[in-house]
């Protein structure tokens, strides 16, 4: 929701989103292997070994793992590693966002709506992760929270208007194209909820952590949540709105012009510097390749001209 939107009480909200969920015929959700693997991650007493003995089950997963663990984002240089290994170098969180990325991206038979950019919306939301996880580090040590997870599936209610109501979201996006018109705001006005509020009610189904849904819910207002001003709700509210604003930039550089007051205010709130948020844009491009190419989406044209 936008800062200057007024707020709906958030119980209202979530009952109208229950009710559209039910009706919706299709919805993006977790299969299989993902969904046991959030199941892991929710289990205090399970173990790296339980989430082996899951990853083994899925051969696409498992290729996947081995991939990502030799890669440079984790310090593997391409060096061969069984999948036990892979698992402990990667970590349990890692697991899960890369099962679930898998298992999202790959849900073909739902991409039905005219106007939606599939390949684009996943390029945006891994860049958003990248650059979330990145600036929590920098800005929000010991942040306690799955950082990449949070910036990967902040957005995932717009994939969600685009696999429910494909016809209905086609002329939102159309709406919002011509006069640079808040997609939110067009959202509320159409269903009743924007995609970030929607965002947050699929992750608590998902079982994600309720802390994680709480951000996503108040991406765009961190001030209208009540988090306490400077505390680290509060700056990861802040950072995960300036990961998306930056990735935008980066993504769509045609597309934007000055930093908005929004990208401003969030920087000043992290103490980051423009040179800061630029090198950290910079350093997150060789990430962004890598993941494309793991998960198999072409390459956008504005990384394939960035500089080697």
């Amino acid at each position: 929701m936008s800062g200057l939107a007024e707020h709906r009480p958030q119980q209202d909200v979530v009952r109208d989103i229950r009710a559209f969920l039910v009706g919706a015929e299709s919805l993006p959700s977790p299969r299989g292997t993902a969904l046991k693997l959030i199941e892991i991650a929710n289990d205090p007493n399970a173990s790296l070994d339980d989430a082996l003995h899951i990853v083994k089950t899925d051969p696409a997963l498992t290729g996947f793992t081995l991939k990502a663990a030799a890669s440079a984002r984790f310090h593997g240089m391409g060096d061969q590693l069984d999948l036990g290994r892979a698992i402990q170098r990667l970590g349990l969180n890692a697991i899960r966002a890369h099962a679930l990325t898998l298992s999202l991206v790959s849900q073909r038979d739902l991409r039905n709506c005219p106007g939606f950019d599939y390949s684009r919306f996943w390029v945006g939301a891994l860049h958003t992760g990248i650059l979330t996880e990145a600036l929590a580090d920098r800005c929000v040590p010991r942040a306690g929270t799955d950082t990449f997870s949070l910036g990967l599936l902040a957005d995932i209610g717009r994939l969600a208007f685009a696999t429910a109501v494909p016809a209905e979201y086609a002329q939102v996006i159309c709406a919002a194209r011509p006069d640079g018109v808040d997609l939110a705001d067009l959202e509320r006005d159409t269903f009743g909820f924007d995609h970030h509020e929607l965002s947050s009610v699929l992750l608590a189904d998902w079982r994600l952590p309720t802390a994680l849904a709480d951000l996503v819910y108040w991406q765009s207002d961190p001030e209208g949540g009540g988090f306490a001003a400077g505390s680290p709700s509060h700056r990861l509210a802040s950072v995960l709105q300036l990961a998306r604003s930056l990735s935008d930039a980066a993504l769509d550089p045609a597309e934007r012009g000055d930093p908005s007051a929004s990208t401003l205010l969030r920087a000043a709130i992290l103490d980051l510097a423009p040179e800061e948020m630029d090198d950290t844009v910079t350093t997150s491009i060789p990430t962004l390749t890598e993941w494309i190419a793991l998960v198999g989406l072409p390459t956008p044209p504005v990384l394939q001209a960035r500089p080697k």
